[in-house]
């Protein structure tokens, strides 16, 4: 649950990241990551879904003199808090809770990948911004 910030410090110290509020998801975004393991099936109903409903990568680099690589899932928006594209979202957001306890995520996360690839989100649903910001940095 989300407190002060000795308490969080504490916390995460602890191994506990539970950024809940009140036992529901606080929408921090702190789960969502640009790397995740996804089946094929998923990939291609995000980007039908995508298509369909013309979703934009959304970018969350501060803005520095050097470019730097975007980490966070390119379908969080951070202004709204929300996933763009939350009724398709890959069955490792569906099953992610941060107030489980540590053995159990740690579990689902070792399934996940052992059944599926590792996917660049962004580059693999946005690819000419990826090559974009990739020549942007050399």
């Amino acid at each position: 649950m989300i407190g002060t910030i000795d308490q969080v410090i504490a916390d995460m110290q602890n191994g506990v990241f539970d950024f809940t509020k009140d036992g529901e998801c606080s929408q921090c975004g702190s789960c969502c990551s640009n790397m995740l393991p996804m089946s094929v099936k998923e990939a291609v109903r995000i980007q039908n879904y995508i298509e369909r409903h013309h979703i934009k990568e959304c970018l969350h680099r501060p803005p520095t003199v050097n470019p730097v690589q975007d980490w966070t899932c390119p379908f969080r928006d951070n202004d709204k808090k929300i996933c763009t594209i939350y009724e398709v979202r890959p069955a490792i957001c569906r099953d992610f809770r941060c107030d489980k306890p540590r053995n159990r995520i740690e579990a689902d996360k070792r399934m996940y990948h052992g059944k599926y690839g590792i996917l660049d989100v962004r580059g693999t649903f946005f690819p000419k911004e990826k090559e974009h910001e990739d020549r942007q940095q050399e």
